[in-house]
C-alpha cells in the first residue's frame, strides 16, 4: 500500500435491516387487533406481540448475509489457502486501525468482489479476482471493500438483498442503486492506499475477466464492485461503466 499518512476509515454504524422494520409493524398490526378485541388483556398480548415480533426481526436481520453467502455459493478463505489475501487484508486494516473482516471466496473465473454486513461485514471475492490481481492491486480493491464495509446501511443493504422478496424491500434497495456510490467509493478508497493506480488497474484487470456471478441474485447487485449480472462496461441502475470509473480515478 502506497502511503506513509493514515487516513481513518469512518467506523460503521448500524442501522435496522428491513426485516426488524417489518416484523415490527407486523407485531404492531397483531397487537393493536388484539386490543381492539380484547382490551386490557389483549394489551398485554399486543406487547408481547412486539417484543418477539423485534426478536424474530432482528435474528433474521443478522442472518442476512449468512442466507446470501449460501445463495452465492460460497466458501470461507482460509489464510492457508488465500496468504496472499489475508496478508492484504491485515496490512490495510493495521494501517486503519480496524479489525479484519470474515473473507469468503465464490468459485467462479470471472472478477468481482462484494461487501456483506449483518451485522460485522464479510467480504466475498471471485476466484478469478484472486488469481489474476497482483499485490497493489489486490491492495487496491481491499481498500474499496474495507470503505463500503463502513457505510451505516450495509446491514440494511444486506437484509434488502437477502429478502429482495418482502414489501418494501424493492424501495429500500432503490435509495442505494445509484451509480454515482460507487465512484465515491473508489474514490475514498484512494484516499487510503494514496495510489490511484492500484485501484485503476485492479478494475481494469476484474473487467477484463468479466464481472459475471450467476449465483447472485439480482437484489444483491448494489453490493458488489462490478455488475454481477451484466457487463462491467455497460451502464445498469446500481453500476456506471467501469471506463467512467476508471477516468474519474484518473483525476484522483
Amino acid at each position: 500500500m502506497r502511503s506513509d499518512v493514515q487516513t481513518q476509515m469512518p467506523s460503521m454504524t448500524i442501522r435496522p435491516s428491513p426485516t426488524l422494520s417489518l416484523s415490527l409493524l407486523a407485531g404492531l398490526a397483531v397487537g393493536l387487533v388484539a386490543t381492539l378485541v380484547l382490551g386490557p388483556l389483549g394489551l398485554g398480548i399486543g406487547v408481547l406481540c412486539l417484543v418477539v415480533a423485534a426478536r424474530l426481526g432482528v435474528v433474521a436481520g443478522r442472518r442476512s448475509a449468512d442466507r446470501l453467502l449460501q445463495v452465492v455459493g460460497t466458501r470461507p478463505a482460509s489464510p492457508q489457502d488465500h496468504p496472499r489475501l489475508h496478508n492484504a487484508i491485515d496490512g490495510v486494516c493495521l494501517v486503519q486501525g480496524i479489525d479484519p473482516p470474515a473473507l469468503h471466496i465464490v468459485d467462479v473465473p470471472t472478477g468481482n468482489a462484494a461487501v456483506l454486513g449483518s451485522p460485522d461485514p464479510v467480504l466475498v471475492f471471485t476466484a478469478g479476482a484472486l488469481d489474476a490481481l497482483e499485490v497493489v492491486e489486490l491492495e487496491g480493491l481491499v481498500a474499496d471493500l474495507l470503505v463500503r464495509a463502513t457505510d451505516g446501511d450495509l446491514a440494511a443493504q444486506t437484509g434488502a438483498a437477502a429478502y429482495g422478496g418482502l414489501p418494501g424491500s424493492g424501495r429500500m434497495r432503490r435509495r442505494w442503486v445509484r451509480p454515482d456510490r460507487q465512484v465515491r467509493f473508489d474514490l475514498e478508497a484512494v484516499s487510503v492506499t494514496r495510489y490511484p493506480p492500484g485501484l485503476q488497474r485492479a478494475l481494469r484487470t476484474l473487467a477484463g475477466l468479466g464481472s459475471a456471478v450467476p449465483s447472485a441474485p439480482v437484489a444483491s447487485a448494489h453490493l458488489w464492485v462490478l455488475q454481477p449480472g451484466g457487463s462491467p462496461e455497460t451502464a445498469t441502475a446500481a453500476h456506471p461503466p467501469v471506463d467512467l470509473r476508471l477516468a474519474a480515478l484518473g483525476e484522483a
